[in-house]
């Protein structure tokens, strides 16, 4: 066996050795480890054992992703359990095994970016009370505080002065409709993908890397126009009396202020401050390491003219130097897509633009994952792929580490502290998107809370206006999308590289109309049902046997009933764990044989 394919097949199994002492790991069983070890070659193996099972046949396990046994048919989750579910969610938010390295990414500097302080003018929170506080100074944050103040509502913006620090990748057509195209960088006619050894699949829609630069600078320039103010601090507790008018948030240097409504918009780390709606499966994770840099052989290897989407052929192991591009066409020398004794390894793609200065960004990523995949795993795959392809790394200029928690369950309805962005689970769980989202319902939402606010002047309570801000933000048609990606989300987390190779390929089959709107949020709840079925059509056998199955037998499906039906309750907590723990059951369905 080549050494750096036995290298990798030990380091999936592995992913990565244990950050911290303080992590705490489940012991795996004896049966686990052999299981991890048996390659699967029944007609169901497109649904790959889950990350947490593989881990366990290496001794360097990380935390698993929930408790690893469902409860007894009809026994009702005890209340220990349910804080454990809960803990978790929360744990991953906050970067679970990867905290360092996404608070290194989010610490980063750039000293073009000019601070908040000299753009806005300070708060005076001794004597004032503000009618909306935006905790978040990122595109969501920012976005909502500007239409929020556009209205006549005082704003105040509080949380770190920092710069946008994250590469973000959109549709050109969509930052275009949001009168951004002016804070685009370089663009790109078309997106290539590569789903295993199939021939390229060119998708006729212009993609664009956003100067983040320039977009502070508008959001910003937003905010000064409509009169935000800003407080620089970190939030610590929020104080939201039963009967009170206004929420009381202090400060980590003991200050505080007051508001009339509190909007969360710091990711998803800020939900320490949330309750979540029950019944949904247990939060997953998209994680990408990528690096600007300048490069010898893109050109030869890529399409340069073409924004690289997607490659998810399998170079990273199994493959000679400068190999990659030589190799016939339909042929791997592991043989199929390069699986050969990995099938339970979690699918990685690479994605790429070749920038106008010359420079490349490269970024090795996982589309979501449970528990997520590793960024040292990442790193090694990104590097050995360019070697395989004959990409010669000269310099590297930036690294990123991207961590995006997504799907779970959304935020209840019925608190007092509402949130917005990606703290509000406005990112698609399927693809990480979640910017021009954002940026596109912050009008919309502003204007909600506009009126909630006017509506009953100081009358209103702090609760009753948190009520009803969420129902806008998250109303029944939109729990719906919300439950359908989801499910989407959660198939994607148990197929192995050739059912995803296969899945993408049929989802790019699809009238444009379906896939585009699919990405972008903009399916409404029907239209993701004719999806869904226009996709069971054109899918080869094993893919429809796959949907078949999670619809029927994993619990994301039975979620996505129950949203379609209205039964999921919004102010309930207390079963919390029900199917994130039937979840581990059926992501382990008798693996442990």
């Amino acid at each position: 066996m080549d050494a750096a394919l036995f290298r990798e097949r030990v380091a999936s199994s592995a992913q990565a050795s244990t950050s911290s002492a303080a992590l705490q790991c489940l012991q795996p069983t004896a049966r686990h480890s052999r299981t991890a070890l048996r390659l699967s070659r029944s007609f169901s193996a497109p649904l790959k054992r889950s990350q947490t099972e593989t881990a366990a046949a290496s001794t360097r396990t990380r935390e698993a992703a929930a408790p690893t046994h469902a409860p007894a048919s009809g026994k009702k989750p005890r209340q220990e359990d349910s804080a454990r579910i809960l803990d978790h969610n929360q744990n991953v938010r906050d970067g679970h095994y990867e905290a360092h390295l996404v608070q290194k990414q989010a610490r980063k500097h750039d000293t073009d970016q000019p601070s908040i302080a000299t753009l806005l003018p300070a708060f005076n929170a001794k004597s004032k009370v503000a009618d909306a506080c935006i905790v978040g100074c990122g595109p969501a944050g920012l976005a909502l505080a500007a239409e929020l103040a556009s209205h006549g509502i005082s704003v105040v913006l509080v949380g770190h002065d920092r710069p946008f620090v994250n590469n973000y990748g959109v549709w050109t057509d969509e930052f275009r409709d949001l009168g951004l195209e002016h804070c685009l960088e370089a663009s790109w006619k078309d997106a290539l993908c590569f789903f295993g050894q199939r021939p390229e699949v060119r998708i006729p829609r212009g993609y664009s890397r956003v100067c983040r630069r320039k977009l502070r600078q508008h959001l910003l320039e937003k905010c000064a126009a409509a009169g935000v103010s800003f407080l620089a601090g970190e939030v610590r507790n929020i104080d939201t009396p039963e009967a009170g008018q206004t929420a009381t948030l202090t400060l980590a240097d003991g200050s505080a202020l007051r508001s009339r409504l509190v909007t969360l918009a710091a990711g998803q780390a800020a939900g320490k401050f949330l309750q979540y709606q029950p019944g949904a499966p247990s939060v997953g994770v998209q994680t990408a390491y990528g690096i600007e840099a300048e490069v010898e052989g893109y050109p030869e290897a890529y399409d340069s003219e073409s924004m690289l989407f997607m490659d998810f052929r399998r170079h990273h192991s199994g493959m000679w130097d400068d190999s990659a591009m030589r190799h016939e066409e339909d042929e791997h020398p592991a043989g199929g897509d390069g699986l050969w004794g990995t099938e339970a390894e979690v699918p990685s793609f690479l994605y790429a633009m070749q920038l106008p200065d010359g420079k490349v960004f490269l970024e090795e990523t996982c589309l979501v994952a449970k528990p997520a995949l590793p960024f040292a795993t990442l790193k090694r795959r990104l590097h050995r792929r360019l070697n395989a392809m004959g990409i010669k790394v000269k310099r590297i200029e930036d690294e990123e580490w991207s961590y995006i928690p997504v799907g779970g369950p959304l935020p209840s309805t019925r608190q007092p502290i509402t949130a917005f962005g990606a703290a509000a689970n406005l990112v698609h769980p399927a693809t990480g998107y979640s910017i021009v989202r954002s940026l596109r319902e912050a009008p919309g939402l502003a204007k909600a809370i506009a009126g909630v606010l006017k509506a009953e002047g100081e009358g209103r309570g702090v609760q009753a206006t948190g009520h009803a801000v969420w129902d806008a933000l998250w109303p029944l048609e939109k729990q719906r999308q919300g439950a359908f990606h989801v499910f989407g989300m959660e198939l994607l987390t148990l197929l192995d590289l050739t059912a995803t190779n296969d899945f993408f390929a049929t989802f790019f089959s699809l009238p444009k109309s379906y896939w585009q709107g699919f990405l972008a949020s903009q399916l409404s709840s029907a239209q993701l049902v004719a999806f869904a079925l226009l996709t069971f059509i054109l899918a080869p056998p094993r893919i429809k046997w796959c949907l078949v199955r999670h619809f029927l037998a994993h619990p994301a499906g039975g979620y996505m009933m129950r949203t379609y039906a209205g039964l999921n309750k919004a102010d309930s907590l207390d079963a919390e764990s029900t199917d994130a723990k039937a979840e581990q059951a059926v992501t382990n369905p008798g693996r442990a044989s």
